[in-house]
Parts: structure tokens; C-alpha cells; sequence
């Protein structure tokens, strides 16, 4: 067989290569616009922040659960604490995530009565302060402080809710426009996607980072409980 005659590797077409390069310089592009970087920032301390508010009224209503012995003692009664935290706050998700998608949506357009920066002011805001008030429930009302720390996991879903929509609102008008030379040169990005891609990348790291930061707080807590 002569060198003519041998068969050549398969190379990846031109333009599949100039979309997978152009949708990746997509992602990075995002970033590189201040807007978008900022309302990226946000996103992921107030993702962080979610999560380890999350965790810490796991632990609060697992500590009220023991203490008025609410779903009995042991592991079971753990689990139930845990499971009912997750799924009120599954509840509030899918009520206002989805159910009342539409008029919470409605109420956070372009045209709509409430303004999209003041909502998510607002709604960080009103998590922040029930999350410095949950602990203190359970010195106040012992016996009513897991009613409580449960709308506070309802409420701050919520308002996690209304930061949410808003963000998905306000996004698309900050995207960069096309090209004058529209995709003549290179395939025109989907700047869509990317963003979609960019937020859903972000809510993955933000998980491990809440996690990281509530491990770092217990251990500090026990090194100043002993002393150290």
C-alpha cells in the first residue's frame, strides 16, 4: 500500500471547530463586560450565601426538633427535622419557581411595578435579617422556635425566588451585541447559552464553597470554644 494509498485520519470539520472555539470565547466574554461581571459576583456570593443559610436552618431546626422533641428522639427524628426543612423549602421553590412563575414574572418585567435592582436589594435584605434573627428564636420561644425557623426557611426561599427571576430578567439586556461584520468572519456566539451555561456553572461551584465556609466557621467556633 502505498503512502497515497493509506487512509488519513478524520479531522474535525472547520466550522464545527469555529463554533466549539467561538462558544467557549462566548463564556469568557460575558465575564470580560462589567455589567455582566458584577451581576455574576452577585450571583455567586449570593449563592453561597443561600447555601449556607440553608445548612445552618438545617442545623438550628435539627437543635429545636431535639430540644421540644418534635418528631421524637434519635436518628429518626433527625431525619425528619432535616427532611422537613428540605421540603418546606422545596415547597417554596416550586410554588413561586414554577406555579406563580408566571405573575412573579410579570411583576419583575421591564414594564412591570416592581423595580428588578430594589427587588433583589430587598430581597437580600429580608434574608439577611432573618437569618441573624433564626438563632435567637430558639432562646426566645423554645416551644414555638421550630415553627419559626420553618417559615424562615420558607420565606428566604421566597425571597430567593424573587432574586432569581429578577436576575434572569435583567441579564439578557446586558448582553453584548453582534458584530457589525455579523458571521461572515466566525460564527456569531450564542450569547444565551452562555449565559445559561455561565449560570449553571456557577450554582455548581457555588455548593462546595458554602460547604468550605461552614467547616472553616465550625472549626474556628471550636478553636475559640477552647480557648485557643
Amino acid at each position: 500500500m502505498t503512502r497515497a494509498e493509506q487512509p488519513t485520519a478524520p479531522h474535525p470539520a472547520p466550522d464545527d471547530a469555529l463554533v466549539a472555539d467561538s462558544r467557549e470565547r462566548a463564556v469568557r466574554a460575558l465575564l470580560r463586560r462589567p455589567q455582566l461581571r458584577r451581576l455574576w459576583s452577585a450571583q455567586l456570593v449570593g449563592g453561597v450565601g443561600d447555601i449556607l443559610a440553608l445548612l445552618v436552618l438545617v442545623l438550628l431546626t435539627v437543635q429545636a426538633a431535639i430540644g421540644a422533641g418534635s418528631f421524637g428522639g434519635g436518628y429518626r427524628g433527625v431525619a425528619f427535622a432535616v427532611a422537613t426543612v428540605f421540603g418546606v423549602r422545596i415547597l417554596a421553590t416550586l410554588l413561586f419557581g414554577a406555579v406563580l412563575l408566571g405573575p412573579l414574572t410579570a411583576l419583575t418585567s421591564q414594564d412591570g411595578p416592581l423595580d428588578r435592582r430594589w427587588t433583589m436589594v430587598g430581597a437580600d435584605g429580608l434574608r439577611a435579617a432573618l437569618l441573624i434573627v433564626a438563632p435567637l428564636w430558639i432562646d426566645w420561644t423554645p416551644d414555638d422556635a421550630l415553627a419559626y425557623l420553618l417559615v424562615t426557611a420558607f420565606v428566604t426561599g421566597v425571597a430567593e425566588r424573587f432574586w432569581t427571576v429578577c436576575r434572569e430578567s435583567a441579564a439578557p439586556a446586558l448582553l453584548p451585541a453582534p458584530p457589525l461584520e455579523g458571521a461572515t468572519v466566525r460564527p456569531l456566539p450564542d450569547h444565551m447559552d452562555a449565559l445559561r451555561r455561565l449560570s449553571l456553572r456557577t450554582s455548581f461551584v457555588a455548593i462546595p464553597l458554602a460547604a468550605a465556609v461552614l467547616v472553616v466557621a465550625g472549626l474556628l467556633n471550636n478553636l475559640l470554644g477552647a480557648g485557643v
